[in-house]
């Protein structure tokens, strides 16, 4: 469509940037202004969530760009509208439970199918098209579970609520939004006003142009009851195997595009099976209870950086002697640091009940800033 390929130099400026943009600074502020509300200071860096869209938004779309131009992956900008539309809908009505996998086989099964609900729409080369979305999907699931790997760990933070006992008990959650722009060829001249300088290949009978689409990719992890490293782990080993499947279909599809339809069937419906799964195996773990302990002091948070970090506290710990001396709440917590303004000596007992002693330096100037965070006091 010739109006299609006019407004192609501007994909970059497309909604979705810049309400991913809006959503990625709104995650970090609404997560600042929680930790401030209930722990009186933030626990991560504050732009956390800013830099790591930028920065590894801009690495994954590198590294897909790099299969899908050497793979010669072409798209159309008729799905690429269906894919966007989808794709803000989904960050709007159900962006905490982002599914970038989800996305992209949705908007191929709706691009598949409007022909059949809307007769004067015709498209072309369908089949082809789902073959390589198929493995486009593939890709971006393994991005994801690096993604998830890498940042969801960094993104996590306690939430404390009020058990049906009457305890305090604390809850993780960790979210992230990115967007990665993806090198793509789409058949046909781009017309793009004055850009002599932007590259057109010439396969076989066939012109490509060469653009830039952003894919919407994330993750949204709530852990009750459970370590948030365990579910991360797996999350990302479910993620490793629908980017197996989804490759495995995309490259049957290429082979056999009549079958196309239904790789992508099969692919949307082994990712709710795996999602599934992935919700299986966290019932099926032993519960753990992140209760405020009587004796003692819960870990729910460790700054980076910081003394606590340097003695390898964990969430779950109970910190149940400092110095020498027994801690029951966080106040005689703080004046036993304070007994050794140079040195802090911990005996912890850990989730699985064993106790071991750690021992770090502290900040002389402040050897209440130990790094730690703990349920706040009534």
């Amino acid at each position: 469509m010739e109006t299609l390929s006019e407004i192609g130099w501007v994909l970059l400026t497309s909604p979705l940037l810049w309400l991913t943009i809006i959503m990625a600074i709104g995650l970090a502020r609404y997560r600042v202004r929680a930790e401030r509300r209930v722990f009186r200071m933030a626990i991560n860096p504050r732009w956390s969530e800013v830099r790591y869209f930028i920065g590894h938004g801009l690495f994954v779309g590198l590294g897909i760009s790099c299969v899908t131009l050497l793979l010669g992956v072409a798209v159309n900008l008729e799905w690429w509208l269906v894919y966007q539309i989808i794709a803000i809908i989904a960050l709007m009505g159900i962006g905490h439970r982002l599914n970038a996998t989800t996305i992209l086989l949705v908007s191929a099964v709706v691009y598949w199918g409007l022909p059949l609900i809307w007769p004067q729409y015709q498209s072309a080369d369908t089949n082809q098209l789902l073959a390589e979305l198929l493995i486009v999907i593939g890709l971006v699931a393994f991005a994801t579970g690096w993604l998830q790997r890498k940042d969801a760990g960094k993104l996590t933070t306690p939430n404390v609520i009020e058990s049906q006992r009457g305890r305090l008990t604390a809850i993780f959650t960790s979210r992230q939004v990115y967007l990665a722009p993806v090198f793509f060829l789409i058949p046909g001249t781009l017309n793009l006003p004055d850009w002599t300088f932007w590259p057109v290949l010439h396969i076989g009978q066939t012109t490509y142009s060469i653009v830039i689409l952003p894919l919407l990719l994330g993750f949204s992890f709530k852990a009750v009851q459970v370590l948030m490293s365990v579910l991360v782990q797996r999350s990302v080993k479910r993620q490793i195997q629908l980017g197996v499947l989804s490759l495995i279909l995309g490259l049957i599809s290429v082979v056999a595009p009549q079958f196309a339809i239904w790789a992508v069937m099969i692919a949307l419906l082994g990712g709710f099976v795996l999602q599934w799964r992935l919700g299986k195996l966290k019932a099926g773990e032993k519960r753990l209870y992140f209760t405020k302990p009587y004796q003692g002091v819960r870990v729910l948070g460790v700054q980076t950086a910081t003394p606590a970090a340097k003695m390898q506290l964990t969430v779950g710990d109970v910190i149940v002697e400092c110095n020498g001396l027994p801690v029951s709440n966080n106040e005689n917590f703080y004046q036993a640091i304070q007994s050794q303004p140079t040195y802090c000596h911990l005996k912890v007992q850990d989730l699985q009940g064993e106790y071991r002693i750690t021992e770090s330096a502290v900040f002389a100037d402040a050897p209440h800033e130990l790094g730690v965070i703990l349920f706040p006091e009534n």
